[in-house]
C-alpha cells in the first residue's frame, strides 16, 4: 500500500496498460469479473483492476469494502524538525480520515483535498500517486484509486 501511495505506478505487480492477459498470468484468475469484453473490473480480494475496450488496465484501485484484515505498518519511521520519528499504524475499512490524513502526512506525502461536484466524496489527491477516496456519510476510506490520464 505504501508504495502505491507514493508512486501510484503498480499494485500488486500489475502496471497500469498491462494487458488483462498479463494480470491473468499475474494473479491467476479473478475472485469476481463485472462487464463484460469491452469494459470492466476484475476483484482480486481487496484489489480491482479496471480494463479498457483494448484490454488494457486503466484503473487500479484498493477497496475498502473488500479488505478483510487491517493492512498494518510497523515502526514507520519519519523525520519532522531534525527529529527521528517512528510510529506504527493499522490501516483497515474503519480507520476514519483523521487517522489516514495523519498517516500519510507521517509518510511526508503532499496531498491536497479535491473539490468537485460530487458531494458525497471527499478525495484527497496525494502528488504524483493516487486518490483516497472517503465516504462523508461515515467518514470511511472508500477506495485509493489511479484512473489512467487522472492521476
Amino acid at each position: 500500500m505504501i508504495e502505491f501511495l507514493k508512486k501510484g505506478k503498480e499494485l500488486n505487480n500489475v502496471l497500469m496498460g498491462m494487458s488483462v492477459d498479463a494480470v491473468y498470468s499475474e494473479l491467476g484468475e479473478p475472485d469476481e469479473i463485472i462487464g463484460d469484453d469491452g469494459y470492466g473490473y476484475m476483484h482480486y480480494g481487496e484489489y480491482r483492476y479496471g480494463y479498457d475496450i483494448n484490454k488494457r488496465i486503466c484503473e487500479m484501485s484498493i477497496e475498502f469494502n473488500r479488505l478483510e484484515k487491517k493492512y498494518r505498518f510497523k515502526d514507520i519511521e519519519s523525520e519532522k524538525y531534525g527529529v527521528q520519528l517512528s510510529e506504527s499504524f493499522a490501516i483497515g475499512k474503519k480507520s476514519k480520515i483523521h487517522k489516514i490524513i495523519r498517516f500519510l502526512n507521517h509518510l511526508q506525502l503532499k496531498w491536497e483535498a479535491n473539490n468537485d461536484t460530487d458531494t458525497d466524496y471527499l478525495k484527497i489527491k496525494i502528488k504524483d500517486g493516487p486518490f483516497v477516496v472517503f465516504s462523508l456519510q461515515n467518514g470511511l476510506p472508500f477506495r485509493i484509486s489511479v484512473v489512467d490520464g487522472y492521476q
